[in-house]
């Protein structure tokens, strides 16, 4: 009788330790979701240039490193950061979105398409070497 008893009380804090563990989470989860502001709307900025060609973000608030994410060819820009500006060169064909934060505080999202002059002319296939001269 006495081992039921204290097995039902032990099962019963571990019960309610569980509960009260779950509940502070819920809470804890809870008060960070309603804490938070909403994210206003990044204003999106398109930018296309061309290969070979560079473009400069001014206006940058210091320290705040810019978020790349390549959307095609990942060698389609070269982004150099500098205090209060990003340096972009286009490298190869393809496009990028910047998420840049400006000294005045304003989000921004560049959408920065990088395009060739031309199509490339020819085939990369090697040629046939010539002939053996006797």
């Amino acid at each position: 009788m006495i081992i039921e008893e204290a097995n039902t009380k032990a099962s019963t804090r571990r019960i309610l330790a569980s509960a009260l563990v779950l509940l502070a989470l819920i809470a804890l989860n809870g008060s960070s979701v309603l804490a938070a502001p909403p994210e206003a709307k990044r204003r999106t900025i398109k930018v296309t240039i061309n290969k070979g060609q560079n473009y400069t973000i001014s206006g940058v608030k210091e320290g705040a490193a810019p978020g790349p994410k390549v959307v095609n060819n990942p060698n389609a820009l070269v982004v150099q950061n500098a205090p209060g500006r990003i340096e972009l060169v286009g490298a190869d064909v393809g496009s990028w979105k910047i998420n840049v934060t400006l000294a005045t505080g304003e989000k921004v999202t560049y959408v920065v398409t990088v395009k060739a002059e031309a199509p490339p002319q020819g085939s990369l296939v090697p040629g046939a070497a010539p002939s053996v001269i006797p």
